[in-house]
């Protein structure tokens, strides 16, 4: 099994490095609107900005993928990611901004993301609104999975409390994954994709966001399976998905976003570390079958063997299960453009567990969306049934 120290190497060529996969895609389509992670945190009576903006300033540096500026490299013909060390504290600055709306709608209003050629990967204000005070951060993906957010809710608020800091490392650990990406079965006949131009404007889609909230009942037969076959809730959730998808499109290429820290075991470090998994629609059968060889599968990857990573435009329909992680920051869900035509989301956090749709109207009509809210009705429902029978016999 593969295990990732964060700060192992001082290589001079670690500060600077391809990018993955999936950031290479992700950076493609920054002439758009697609890919933005804004959060809101209210501040306390007691917090100055000045505590606030020290601890962000000790945050940004403590973490190397949050110093990163992009550039391509026109003999190589890839994409670079390089390290751009922040300026000094004097030269620190963070925007005060009185709004007359909502943040939540200011956020939304500013349809723009985060400019990946113009400097950080990120931008924050302090926004004040109603006598309330708010610090707003937005990520652009290329720098942040859900992990990563968390790393960074984290260092900041220890930050606040002590002054704590971490030296910022390197980037090592996106050398390592682009190396495994070029020895993977998918990449031994070339090393890169070829590149023809420093960025090609990929259209975004305008998508139209539902949801649907599981149930205590819905969570708990999910609990009983997981305990029952010793699977984790990542696989029960795919299976779910893929007998959800089953009633209509049975033998069809799906993605699955999976995340290379599994791998490498570097949950404490900021970054980007997603990849996509190619997978087909299974048809509706037995639960137990399926469940170990999507169980088998992903233990595979936590260890390092892979059989397809892919583009991040292979599939029209992508999966992805994330773990709300944050305890303060809270994510707002401004993203009006998506990169596929229907992307299924499960967010399993405290308050529960949502399955979201983000579909194109150009793809998909809201009929066809309620039809998916059915059949995931009767997934359940048949699971809880063999669940049942599995248990009496």
């Amino acid at each position: 099994m593969l295990f990732y120290s964060r700060y192992q190497s001082n290589d001079p060529e670690d500060f600077a490095t391809e990018l993955t996969r999936m950031q290479t895609s992700i950076l493609r389509s920054s002439g758009r609107s697609i890919y933005r992670k804004p959060y809101l945190y209210e501040l306390p009576a007691t917090m100055s900005y000045s505590q606030l903006s020290m601890a962000l300033y000790r945050t940004i540096s403590s973490h190397a993928m949050l110093q990163v500026q992009f550039k391509y490299e026109r003999k190589l013909q890839r994409y670079e990611q390089y390290i751009v060390q922040l300026p000094s504290l004097n030269d620190w600055d963070i925007p005060i901004v009185d709004i007359g709306m909502q943040p939540e709608m200011y956020i939304i209003t500013e349809e723009t993301s985060v400019p990946l050629l113009e400097g950080y990967p990120w931008r924050i204000k302090f926004l004040e609104y109603d006598d309330k005070r708010y610090m707003y951060l937005e990520f652009h993906s290329i720098c942040v999975d859900h992990y990563g957010v968390k790393c960074f809710e984290d260092t900041l608020f220890r930050a606040l409390r002590s002054g704590y800091q971490l030296p910022s490392g390197n980037l090592s650990s996106y050398r390592l994954v682009r190396n495994m990406e070029i020895i993977s079965s998918n990449f031994r006949q070339k090393r890169q994709d070829p590149v023809q131009f420093p960025l090609i404007q990929e259209p975004g889609m305008r998508i139209i966001t539902a949801s649907y909230e599981l149930s205590s009942d819905q969570m708990m037969v999910i609990e009983q399976i997981k305990k029952r076959y010793n699977v984790e809730a990542s696989v029960v959730y795919q299976l779910i998905v893929e007998q959800m998808l089953g009633y209509d499109s049975e033998g069809e290429l799906y993605g699955m976003i999976d995340n290379w820290r599994s791998t490498l075991r570097n949950f404490d470090e900021v970054g980007c570390f997603y990849y996509m998994n190619g997978e087909v629609v299974q048809g509706l059968g037995v639960m137990r079958s399926r469940l170990m060889t999507l169980q088998l599968q992903h233990q595979k990857r936590k260890e390092g063997e892979f059989t397809t990573i892919s583009k991040r435009n292979d599939y029209s329909i992508v999966y992805s299960y994330e773990e709300v992680l944050c305890q303060r920051l809270v994510e707002v869900p401004a993203d009006q453009y998506g990169p596929y035509e229907l992307f299924i989301r499960i967010r399993c956090g405290q308050a529960g567990t949502t399955v979201r749709f983000e579909y194109s109207p150009e793809h998909y009509c809201r009929e066809q969306i309620k039809q998916y809210y059915i059949h995931l009705y009767n997934v359940m429902n048949t699971l809880r049934q063999q669940l049942l029978t599995n248990c009496a016999s």
